[in-house]
């Protein structure tokens, strides 16, 4: 059987989820399942029973409560640490992209690389600028004032990818206590919700938050995703888990902790090598999905 997100129980599950408030009979007992308590839910749901668990240690900090903000509560009546998309880090950042699990990932950077396009965090003014634009062209309006508050809190890095031109490609939002990053914000500007610079933009975050001892990077539940975002994630090597969440730190807490990244400046994510291998692979079309 097919395993993480591509696991057609597993999608199946997520479909019925999305569809209950329409439907009848077994989709609305599965809904009313979902709000139990996680050991009850794998007793009746196998498919996540299956699904590893990851202990994630929040910190006696202002961070520390936004992850547990994040991941304590219920969406829908389905618990937020339910079956979360998690991409589980390298240590050494440029091992990522190596083998033929992410040969998508280096062919589609290594084509948005070539075109120009670069990737740095922003700061706070610029990103309110930049990402307040991307949700305005996009019909989001709503989501700005949530978007410069949490920019104002300090809590959160804004990250761009940038073409040439200076033009916005894509823009995200994260967030990082101690080993365990969420990325609570990834938005592609209209017109470009299927180039290949969500690729390199994601290469670049794994770069960075490897090179700060970060092991985990999360979004949220996959239950709910579309299929073109769950196969992007998939695509990325994020997989679905189970979290538990903790507060303190990790007994095995050994990571150094957080630097900060200029606010200016392109970090390098594509290594010759792999430009020389994405492009022995140019054959193959650019894998395309809207992001997650």
């Amino acid at each position: 059987m097919n395993s993480g997100l591509a696991d057609p129980e597993f999608v199946r599950l997520g479909e019925a989820l999305q569809a209950r408030d329409g439907a009848q009979g077994r989709v609305r007992r599965t809904a009313a399942t979902m709000a139990c308590a996680v050991p009850a839910l794998r007793d009746r749901l196998p498919v996540l029973a299956e699904l590893p668990q990851l202990t994630v240690s929040c910190s006696p900090t202002a961070l520390g409560d936004r992850m547990e903000a994040r991941y304590g509560g219920r969406r829908q009546g389905v618990p937020c640490r339910l079956a979360v998309s998690v991409l589980t880090l390298p240590a050494p950042g440029e091992d990522y992209l190596a083998g033929p699990a992410r040969q998508a990932v280096r062919v589609n950077a290594a084509l948005a690389a070539e075109a120009g396009v670069t990737c740095r965090r922003m700061g706070r003014v610029e990103a309110e600028v930049r990402i307040g634009g991307v949700l305005r062209g996009r019909g989001e309006e709503d989501l700005v004032g949530a978007v410069r508050a949490d920019l104002q809190s300090g809590l959160v890095q804004a990250w761009l990818a940038r073409d040439a031109a200076d033009v916005t490609e894509v823009v995200a939002l994260t967030s990082v206590d101690g080993p365990f990053a969420r990325l609570d914000l990834v938005l592609a500007a209209p017109g470009r919700e299927h180039g290949p610079s969500r690729f390199l933009l994601a290469a670049h975050l794994v770069s960075e938050f490897a090179a700060r001892g970060v092991r985990h990077l999360a979004v949220d539940t996959a239950l709910f995703l579309d299929p073109a975002a769950r196969d992007f994630q998939r695509l990325l090597g994020f997989e679905p888990m189970m979290l538990d969440l903790v507060r303190g730190p990790q007994s095995d807490d050994d990571c150094p902790a957080p630097r900060i990244s200029p606010a200016s400046g392109p970090v390098p994510t594509i290594t010759a090598e792999q430009r020389r291998s994405g492009s022995e692979s140019r054959a193959a079309e650019p894998v395309v999905a809207p992001v997650g």
